[in-house]
């Protein structure tokens, strides 16, 4: 007997995301994978030993090309937002608080969204993340919060580091206060800007992706974290790895290294597995029957 058409219909309605159990295991799968990844970028920036002369020249000489442009004005914005507490308290918390969970809540939603289109997104931080470290171990550079330590104090104003009222979560073998340049604390949300922006037709998706990106500049630059210079580098390195990573999808260059790394992944995923079972039967033999 021939269904009812408004049965096959509801039959082939996708599944809503919260309950497609493939999508939400792949979409952890990936976000998995990112989180180990960045963990390795983190461990590795924050590895490179403090070269504070060298680090507080490239932040003098930033200051100087700055001046030769006409556009060294960082101090002046933040001069005129200093005494207003409520804004310095908006623009401290944007910087703490509006960078990796707002990374990682896009991240989520595009790698439910469109796995594929995480993963090209993904493949652009990565790369720009190599070139990141590239630029922090062989050119670090002091930010404006720490300028003063050079003997010149222009005014900059540290409103976030070492601050009671600002929670900013960075563990030791992370930091390193000279990985300054390039900015992807600015270069990462415009990132995040582009992916919400071709990812979606939606006009306020949109807005609100131009206007993260806005807002975290001003952030960025009141609270005295980086200088303009820092910031265009870090979306210029954002922008070519964008450009990199969609030739290399291209030429199919990015299928084959996700093929090797899956190939690479299979014995070491029956490995961990194997362990895994082992340790927990061993752990059971050893339960009372009424726990096991």
């Amino acid at each position: 007997m021939q269904r009812p058409q408004f049965l096959i219909r509801q039959a082939d309605r996708p599944l809503p995301w919260y309950l497609d159990v493939r999508r939400l295991g792949i979409a952890s799968v990936e976000m998995f994978g990112t989180v180990a990844a960045l963990f390795i970028y983190f461990f590795v920036r924050g590895g490179r030993p403090d070269d504070i002369e060298s680090s507080l020249t490239r932040g003098l000489q930033i200051i100087d090309f700055e001046k030769r442009l006409g556009i060294f004005t960082e101090v002046h914005w933040q001069e005129a937002f200093l005494s207003y507490d409520l804004l310095m308290d908006i623009a401290n918390q944007i910087y703490a608080w509006g960078h990796y969970p707002v990374l990682a809540a896009i991240g989520t939603w595009l790698a439910i969204k469109n796995p594929s289109r995480f993963r090209f997104v993904r493949n652009v931080m990565l790369l720009s993340g190599v070139v990141g470290i590239a630029a922090y171990w062989l050119l670090p550079t002091a930010p404006p919060r720490l300028i003063h330590l050079s003997g010149i104090d222009f005014g900059f104003v540290d409103t976030v580091h070492g601050s009671a009222d600002v929670v900013y979560l960075q563990p030791a073998p992370f930091v390193n206060d000279f990985a300054a340049l390039p900015s992807f604390h600015f270069g990462w949300i415009a990132l995040a800007s582009a992916a919400i922006w071709v990812n979606t037709r939606n006009p306020f998706a949109r807005a609100f992706a131009v206007a993260m990106s806005v807002v975290m500049w001003w952030a960025i630059v009141v609270t005295g974290n980086h200088f303009f210079v820092d910031m265009v580098a870090g979306g210029i390195v954002v922008a070519v790895c964008w450009i990199t990573v969609g030739y290399l999808d291209r030429v199919g260059v990015s299928a084959w290294i996700t093929d090797v790394l899956r190939a690479g992944w299979g014995p070491l995923h029956a490995r961990i597995t194997h362990v895994w079972h082992d340790w927990w039967e061993r752990l059971r033999s050893r339960m009372p029957d009424a726990l096991a």
